[in-house]
């Protein structure tokens, strides 16, 4: 089985298991609160989206989290049972843990 597979299923247990939130407005509100442990970001994220997501932190005084590009909008919507998502936000510390490690391998 390919890296790029068990990422997206680990992707999927993480949502099944409620660490997982997505969609622009959500994961904003997330990443306002402090509670975003890793970002995933699409490879074909429009840079409107980029940028928006990019300002949060810079005009808001955030940290922002550890964010990968990894797969399609598609791909990660599949992966975590919703419709086309240019942007996942991992929630959980343990969860986003191992999917840096996973990720990083894959970079």
């Amino acid at each position: 089985m390919s890296d790029e597979l068990n990422i997206l299923r680990f992707l999927g247990l993480a949502a099944k298991a409620g660490k997982v939130t997505s969609g622009f407005d959500q994961v904003e509100a997330a990443i306002r609160k402090g509670n975003v442990k890793l970002l995933i970001l699409s490879t074909d994220i429009s840079r409107n989206t980029l940028s928006q997501l990019l300002d949060i932190g810079s005009k808001n005084n955030i940290d922002m989290p550890d964010a990968y590009s990894f797969a399609t909008k598609e791909q990660l919507g599949r992966a975590i049972g919703k419709p086309d998502r240019a942007v996942v936000a991992i929630t959980d510390e343990g969860f986003a843990g191992k999917l840096s490690a996973m990720l990083s391998k894959e970079d």
